[in-house]
């Protein structure tokens, strides 16, 4: 195929746009003042591929995709990169039972999994961030290995799997999804989280987080139902994060402080809420509960 046209994790995709490399270094340094250009090796440009089948899109070329030394750069230079708490946390909570045995791919530093202390049968984690596993918050075990590794010494054997922020960093999530569903038992649950690319802001590649070399792929419900389709896993369950809104403005210290700017923001936020809510404005995040069949 030409470079207009390439296989892709899901089949056929097309090239849907090139971006230069310096645009991506820019909203880089911007963000956080981090350096990645040792991620692009020279390019002069990237390309975003659409999967004719799933819609899934995707950067190219693979060599792009952040490294350990990556991820520990972006860890260092933002805090709170691993967060201790997520939207999508209480929602997978509630779907657990006190005698599942749950794994957490792709776990950080083991927030869920600390979560999940006292509510769940065993759970443990497996992580590629050496830095983090060594700052692990949680009692259960976390491991350096991949999901694939894993597999192979457990297959078949969970009641639910969850990797939360994980996927859009991989570039074959083909593999990915169907390695973590064959850990599971049959009739076992895989929770997927990822940024949702419907999500106006992240449309309009307005983070570099969502950006090559730290995101590779995207993700919406629909390019979930897709995937499902065609790994022949069920869709349990699938939930958009509402679009919230806050006030972004840089004001003076006393401005910030005073009773009449403070409850005005409350009310014009309440109200904007409402109205996205209402006109089902799609937040920034997705997350996907697949079902292996029993």
């Amino acid at each position: 195929m030409s470079k207009a046209s390439i296989q892709g994790p899901f089949g056929p995709a097309k090239r849907i746009l090139s971006l230069p490399v310096t645009d991506i270094l820019a909203v880089y340094r911007l963000k956080c003042g981090a350096d990645v250009s040792r991620c692009f090796d020279g390019l002069a440009e990237v390309d975003l591929y659409e999967c004719q089948a799933t819609g899934h899109r995707f950067w190219r070329p693979e060599t792009i995709a952040a490294d350990e030394a990556t991820y520990q750069l972006l860890s260092s230079a933002w805090p709170g990169y691993y967060r201790s708490d997520r939207w999508e946390y209480e929602f997978v909570r509630k779907a657990l039972r006190k005698t599942d045995h749950v794994l957490e791919v792709g776990c950080g530093r083991g927030y869920f999994l600390r979560s999940l202390e006292g509510r769940v049968g065993s759970a443990s984690g497996i992580e590629l961030n050496t830095q983090a596993i060594e700052n692990k918050v949680t009692k259960f075990d976390i491991c350096r290995m991949t999901v694939e590794e894993f597999k192979a010494r457990s297959p078949a054997s969970l009641d639910a799997v969850c990797s939360f922020q994980v996927l859009e960093h991989v570039t074959a999530p083909r593999q990915f999804i169907e390695a973590c569903a064959a850990c599971l038992r049959p009739g076992g649950l895989l929770f997927l989280s990822t940024p949702n690319m419907e999500c106006a802001m992240l449309k309009k590649r307005e983070d570099a987080f969502d950006m090559p070399p730290h995101h590779i792929g995207h993700f919406s419900g629909q390019v979930y139902k897709s995937i499902a389709q065609a790994l022949n896993l069920e869709i349990a369950d699938l939930r958009v994060e509402p679009r919230h809104t806050w006030a972004a403005d840089t004001l003076n210290p006393t401005t910030e402080r005073h009773i009449l700017y403070r409850a005005t923001r409350r009310l014009t936020s309440k109200m904007l809420n409402t109205v996205y809510s209402l006109l089902g404005e799609p937040g920034n995040y997705i997350l996907a509960t697949l079902r292996k069949p029993a």
